[in-house]
This record gives structure tokens, sequence and C-alpha cells, in this order.
């Protein structure tokens, strides 16, 4: 398989795509909307925003399914959606994607917490993303399960997406960095989550998200001493700021956030792309680098 090889190639850095949803909020989306309504709704809109992260470099791109779980849907009255907003996902990405390119199917949290802060158990984390992952085996080559944070509900997925699926799983936290060091938001530390991950047998293990470039060479440090595994980093393009339109906007320069991306691939990073705030210009230069880098 394409994805094993390039892990297993030492000499190769894999690129992956930037932001969706700042990408849809640019072309006139409403914030409050679930981009994953564009599946189906426009889904040119989508299709062109994949094809830009192709054409700009990556080497590969996620559905637009970040929010397609049972009950992330359910919480916005969509779950009886669920089949055509994931299909749809998957139809426009295969639109879009490149020979000798990969498409990776996206599974964000449910929204759900467990107690005492909401009221998911684990057996419903898995239900709802196993219901999302048997829609999206079929047509990807590998997972992303990302912007966790919670180890446990990042186990729940992993279990779920396990049970239907042997392809390889990037699993991805999301963190703050803190006086102690990186945790999540329900307080479990970069080593506790690594450790997890681990013994959960994600294949790659990553972070994304909450944390702009700089931070995250801080978090690639530390996360290199606690994992043998590959590890996929994608940050978000500084901090944002919220406009008068109400719609978060990030002002980072491409050129600080690249140069901090080939600062972890220093050291270490097999896998690396952008999160909220970031662009095909922004994968674009990424890849320049990464070309410059291999030559």
């Amino acid at each position: 398989m394409l994805f094993h090889d390039w892990l297993n190639d030492s000499s190769k850095i894999i690129l992956f795509d930037g932001g969706m949803g700042s990408e849809v909020f640019k072309r006139g989306i409403k914030p409050g909307k679930l981009p994953d309504t564009l599946n189906i709704e426009q889904p040119d809109v989508i299709i062109d925003i994949h094809k830009s992260y192709y054409i700009a470099g990556a080497d590969m791109c996620q559905s637009n399914t970040f929010g397609s779980s049972f009950i992330n849907l359910k919480n916005y009255k969509l779950e009886d959606r669920i089949r055509e907003i994931n299909l749809g996902g998957l139809e426009n990405i295969k639109k879009a994607c490149p020979p000798n390119h990969l498409i990776v199917a996206d599974i964000g949290p449910s929204g759900e917490f467990r107690p005492p802060v909401g009221k998911a158990s684990p057996d419903q984390w898995i239900s709802s993303f196993e219901k999302q992952a048997t829609l999206l085996e079929a047509g990807v080559d590998l997972w992303h399960i990302e912007t966790m944070s919670d180890i446990e509900e990042m186990k729940a997925a992993l279990e779920a997406v396990r049970i239907i699926s042997k392809k390889p799983i990037i699993s991805s936290m999301t963190y703050k960095k803190t006086k102690k060091g990186f945790y999540t938001i329900m307080g479990d530390s970069l080593e506790k989550c690594a450790q997890i991950q681990e013994d959960q047998d994600a294949d790659v293990i990553g972070a994304n998200c909450t944390l702009g470039s700089d931070q995250m060479v801080d978090l690639m440090k530390d996360l290199k001493h606690l994992t043998d595994k590959p590890i996929s980093i994608k940050p978000n393009a500084g901090q944002p700021r919220i406009n008068s339109d109400n719609i978060a906007v990030y002002d980072q320069p491409i050129k600080d956030f690249v140069n901090d991306i080939g600062e972890m691939i220093q050291l270490g990073a097999k896998i690396v792309g952008g999160c909220c705030g970031t662009s095909p210009a922004t994968i674009k230069e990424i890849r320049k680098l990464i070309d410059s880098l291999e030559n």
C-alpha cells in the first residue's frame, strides 16, 4: 500500500492538506453552519477546496466529514442524513483526488463529553463512530481521527474504526500549552496520550489544532521522546482574532508557519500539514520546502 511505502521510506516527508473550515468560510458560508452539509448542498465548493490542496502539492487530503459522526449530526438534528453526508463527502474527494495520491477519512470529536462534563459513555461513542466509519471504509486509503481533547474518546474512536477497518490510522489529539507542559482540556498529558495511543496500536501519533506552529515546535520536541511511531503534525496558523463578521481570522505570515514546519521536520515529523487558518497557499510553500529537502 502506498501509505505504508511512504512511511517506510526514510527520505519521504508526507504532505497533508490544510484547513477545511477556514476555506469554507472564505467562500461565504456563515459560521454556525456545519461545513459537512456542503457535501450534499454545495458539492462543487468542497470539490474545489480538495482540488486546490492536491494541486498545491498535498500527497493526501481528508474528506469533509470532520463533524459527520452520528452523535455530532444528532446535535444538529441531522442524524437521519448521516449516510448521504458521509457518502457525499467521499464522492467529492474522489472527484478531486489525482492518481498516486491518497484519500484520508476524517473523523472528528462527537461534541459530547463524558461525565461529569457531559453524558456520553464509551459505548455511545463507539456506536457513533462505528456508524460513520462503516460508511467511509470502502472509499478511503487511511484514517485521521483528529482534534480529540479526551483520550477516552480517542480510545473509543480507535476501537470503532478497528472494528470495521484494517487500514492505517493517524491518531491526533489537540493540546494546550501549560506551565507544566502540554495537556488536553480534559487534563490528559502528552505523555499519557502518547502511551495510550501506542497501546491502542495507532499507526501514526499526532497533534493538530489549538496550537500555533511555534508552540507545536515545542510539543514536537517533547513528543519525539515519547513514541517510536511516526509523528503527524497539523498546527493552526497562529492564534485567531474574531473580525467584524464574527469569523476567526488568522494573521500569521505563511513564511513563519513554513519555517516552523521545517524545524518540526528536522525534529522528526513524518507527516506535516496545516489546520485552522492554513490554506492551499500555505501547502504550496510547504511543498517547496519539502522538495528542497528531498533534492
